[in-house]
């Protein structure tokens, strides 16, 4: 009984110690426990706290950006301001040049105005006058005969016919001209006048006959060219019948060859005779007649003719040319 007694006590001691422990842990995991409370709201304020840094450095960023451009628009209405006043004076500038241009050109306008008038008055008693000088002019017409009033009628014809031809110099010399003779002399101006019109209408007729003369040299340099082609259009129409003509003596050469061989060759050379006889007879000069009789070839008979009536044909040309100058001649001298 007394071991089972000590044995209690000691099974109530251990499990004395054993509570103790347990509220020795209890009290631990308590504190462990509210530790890891403790961190878990250190860590989310932590958490809060670095969200926030970032959308604080996100808003920095676009303040920050946000002053940048608000500078820029800064600038740039600064620079449009300074460009809407610089125009405002050039405008303004203009402006005043061009009101003051329309005043000048006002007042000469006027000034033209009284000009014109002017000048209508003197126009006036120009006509006057100048009716007065017809009815003059007339009334000496009456006093002369026949082929004196011709004479007259001749040269005030020429005179108003180029009346517009006065040269600058002209105009020059008779507006400066400060004369005052007497007894109805021509003074040294309208002298000097009369010589320039004399020179400018020689000279105006010299351009005439140049021109004449170019037309008609053109007029020959044609004649020469249209000869010239016809004559390459006959001796490229020569050419392709005697290249026909070659072509086909070739192919008929040797077939005729053995069959002339003995007694051929003397039967052509006199065909050749009696065709250069023949064709002789038909020319009108000596010497082509001498010289297609001396050929035997009927190739070189051809070429012969071919040259004569190209020659003909150049000795034709040169006569047309001949002749259009003739009637040329003849009309200018009409």
């Amino acid at each position: 009984e007394s071991n089972t007694e000590t044995s209690n006590e000691e099974l109530k001691q251990r499990l004395q110690e054993a509570l103790e422990e347990v509220e020795i842990l209890k009290a631990e995991l308590e504190a462990s426990q509210r530790q890891l409370e403790g961190k878990d709201e250190a860590l989310r304020i932590l958490q809060s706290m670095a969200v926030f840094n970032k959308a604080t450095s996100h808003t920095k960023a676009i303040l920050q950006k946000t002053e940048e451009e608000k500078r820029t628009l800064e600038k740039e209405i600064n620079i449009l301001q300074w460009e809407i006043e610089f125009d405002q004076d050039r405008f303004k500038n203009i402006e005043d040049t061009w009101t003051e241009k329309y005043d000048r050109i006002y007042c000469e306008n006027a000034a033209l105005k009284e000009a014109v008038k002017l000048r209508t008055e003197e126009v006036k008693t120009l006509k006057a006058e100048n009716a007065i000088l017809n009815q003059q002019c007339l009334e000496f017409l009456a006093m002369l005969d026949v082929k004196q009033q011709k004479v007259v009628q001749e040269n005030m014809s020429l005179n108003t016919s180029s009346i517009t031809d006065f040269t600058g110099l002209e105009l020059a010399v008779l507006g400066a001209c400060t004369c005052n003779t007497s007894g109805g002399q021509p003074c040294p101006c309208a002298k000097m006048a009369a010589v320039t019109r004399k020179q400018l209408l020689h000279l105006k007729q010299e351009i005439e006959n140049l021109k004449k003369s170019k037309d008609e040299a053109y007029i020959v340099a044609d004649a020469f060219r249209i000869a010239f082609e016809q004559q390459l259009m006959q001796r490229k129409d020569q050419a392709l019948r005697l290249a026909e003509v070659i072509k086909i003596k070739k192919d008929t050469k040797f077939m005729n060859w053995r069959r002339l061989k003995d007694d051929g060759h003397v039967k052509l050379q006199g065909d050749r005779n009696s065709l250069g006889q023949k064709l002789s007879s038909l020319l009108s000069s000596d010497v082509d007649c001498r010289k297609v009789e001396e050929l035997d070839n009927p190739h070189e008979i051809l070429r012969m003719l071919i040259d004569l009536v190209n020659d003909k044909e150049e000795a034709l040309a040169h006569q047309r040319k001949v002749s259009y100058m003739l009637a040329r001649a003849m009309e200018a001298k009409e």
